[in-house]
């Protein structure tokens, strides 16, 4: 198994001990959506959170990269993508007044207007475990109705309360603003719970 993972100055917010776990699992490539042409070649794609909206006029630039991630999910690949990596999977950013095109698999707009904090421990429970991880961001995402996206809201807070945190699904891509920790569990063992919710 191939894992692609998304490394550079707009994407550098990862555990270290969720990329130990990936490595469990299979060999971890590294790449830059602001400086690579296309995606490498993999089973598996993992944007994690970072500042995209500090680099988001040169990765509107690299139009190859993000025709590359765009074409990669449409012909089924799996991705996995958080915060930042969510951000840019979206049709756009918005920062002051002027959009940012982004990988366009998700039919929504990410924006800095009005931008507040965003922050705290989350979780999800399955049948049989518990998911958990922290949301830290500033932008929101504007959704637009689109029945092929699949979308939950069952995330709750340390102090056990339901939180408005959307999580997304397009066909094999998963999406949130939430950082998920798995390395505790495994990754594999991560996925497979995560699937439950959809």
């Amino acid at each position: 198994m191939i894992i692609a993972v998304a490394k550079d100055e707009a994407f550098n917010f990862t555990y270290r001990a969720n990329i130990d776990a990936m490595k469990v699992c299979g060999k971890v490539v590294f790449f830059s959506p602001l400086s690579d042409q296309e995606l490498p070649k993999c089973d598996m794609l993992y944007l994690p959170g970072g500042y995209p909206e500090l680099f988001a006029e040169t990765l509107e630039q690299n139009a190859s990269m993000r025709h590359s991630i765009h074409q990669y999910v449409e012909q089924g690949g799996f991705a996995f993508a958080e915060c930042g990596g969510m951000m840019y999977l979206t049709n756009s950013i918005s920062i002051d007044g002027k959009s940012y095109a982004m990988c366009d698999v998700f039919p929504f707009l990410a924006t800095m207007e009005n931008a507040h904090l965003h922050l705290g421990y989350r979780c999800i429970s399955t049948d049989n475990d518990t998911l958990k991880g922290h949301e830290f961001h500033y932008s929101e995402v504007k959704e637009n109705a689109n029945s092929e996206i699949q979308i939950t809201q069952n995330q709750l807070s340390a102090k056990g309360k339901e939180v408005a945190t959307s999580i997304y699904r397009y066909k094999n891509v998963i999406a949130g603003y939430t950082h998920w920790y798995w390395a505790e569990k495994g990754f594999e063992n991560f996925l497979n719970n995560f699937n439950v919710f959809f």
